[in-house]
């Protein structure tokens, strides 16, 4: 939608030293980088690992589960873009 990516633009040049285009890009970048992996993510949060243990029977097994809401500290120098790789 051009005016998400126009508010979001605007929105990253107010915090960042950007041009307009040099801001539009990371909004563009950034969701490229959604839309790919938006797919996986199910599939990526099912996944379990099992460890064997020392002896018969002994078993370790981890499960991944998303922990809800997060807070993320990021540079300024991307302000969209880095958030999105670090929640992926």
């Amino acid at each position: 939608n051009p005016a998400v990516e126009d508010f979001l633009t605007k929105a990253i040049q107010r915090v960042a030293p950007k041009s307009y285009a040099q801001a539009l890009g990371e909004v563009r970048i950034s969701r490229i980088f959604l839309e790919n992996f938006s797919g996986d993510q199910v599939r990526f949060l099912a996944r379990s690992f099992v460890v064997s243990g020392d002896h018969q029977g002994q078993s370790s097994a981890g499960h991944r589960w998303p922990f809800g809401p997060v807070a993320l500290i990021t540079p300024f120098n991307f302000p969209l873009e880095i958030p999105c790789l670090q929640l992926m």
